[in-house]
């Protein structure tokens, strides 16, 4: 079985490589909601055999980018240090151009705040501000989900191209929570009145309980991002989410437009 399934993950120019089979167990550790897995936890969501996932995460541990407690892995030292490094990556310029506005939103609110980006049919989460102790929010730096059903992912879907909008509603519309939106055309709808309004939101779409409210981050008419503001247990405090969600928002896109 182990060697039908390493077969099954080949292509034509050869079997996955190694730094693809790594890269693959950092993602999946990554994704997992309590921080940590096991070998064969792992293997089902990077899709790769028991023996490959134990063989690749005695080279990660050597590497210090994974640590071994007991049964289960988890993400080290060495994933943090890069981690830190991140102004040098691919959203550096918007992660340090965020940082005070996203610090004053949570200031301010005391809610979870979130930025995040579009990457497909997702929203890709590049920085989270959250209470130490406070309720959770299941989300993590580096996490996607489905962007038709959150306050983020609609905010960015509202000022995107229309061939994006197109290859989203090709697909069947994922519903996660009974709340979810799964029919095209209210989606459609939603996001014309998010056009209008300048925020969207995500009255339980996501989860049972959570609340959100997000504003886009534009640049030339087109989002580059967006900041949300979530909590858990009551939408009461959403009109003043939507006001810090919006600042937060314009102080990034002045940033990121206005020369220096």
């Amino acid at each position: 079985m182990e060697a039908a399934l390493e077969q099954s993950i080949s292509s034509d120019s050869g079997v996955v490589s190694s730094i693809a089979k790594a890269a693959r167990l950092l993602r999946a550790l990554a994704r997992c909601p309590s921080g940590e897995a096991r070998v064969t936890e792992l293997a089902m969501a990077a899709a790769l055999p028991k023996s490959t996932v134990h063989r690749v995460l005695a080279e990660l541990i050597q590497e210090e980018l994974v640590v071994h407690r007991g049964s289960r892995y988890q993400l080290g030292a060495g994933w943090y240090a890069l981690h830190l490094s991140c102004s040098s990556s691919e959203w550096g310029g918007l992660l340090d151009s965020a940082r005070r506005p996203l610090e004053d939103a949570f200031e301010a609110s005391g809610a979870s705040v979130h930025l995040a980006v579009l990457e497909g049919n997702q929203v890709l989460y590049l920085e989270k501000l959250t209470a130490r102790g406070g309720t959770r929010v299941p989300t993590r730096v580096g996490s996607r989900m489905p962007a038709t059903c959150t306050a983020l992912g609609k905010a960015l879907l509202a000022h995107s191209d229309a061939s994006v909008l197109r290859s989203v509603l090709s697909h069947n519309l994922p519903r996660p929570s009974p709340r979810s939106i799964v029919l095209p055309r209210l989606l459609l709808n939603q996001l014309a009145q998010i056009r209008q309004d300048g925020y969207s939101y995500d009255f339980e779409e996501t989860r049972q309980g959570l609340f959100c409210v997000a504003a886009p981050v534009l640049c030339d008419g087109q989002a580059v991002a967006a900041v949300s503001l979530s909590r858990v247990g009551t939408n009461a405090q959403m009109a003043a989410d939507r006001g810090h969600a919006a600042r937060a928002a314009g102080q990034i896109t002045e940033a990121i437009t206005v020369p220096h």
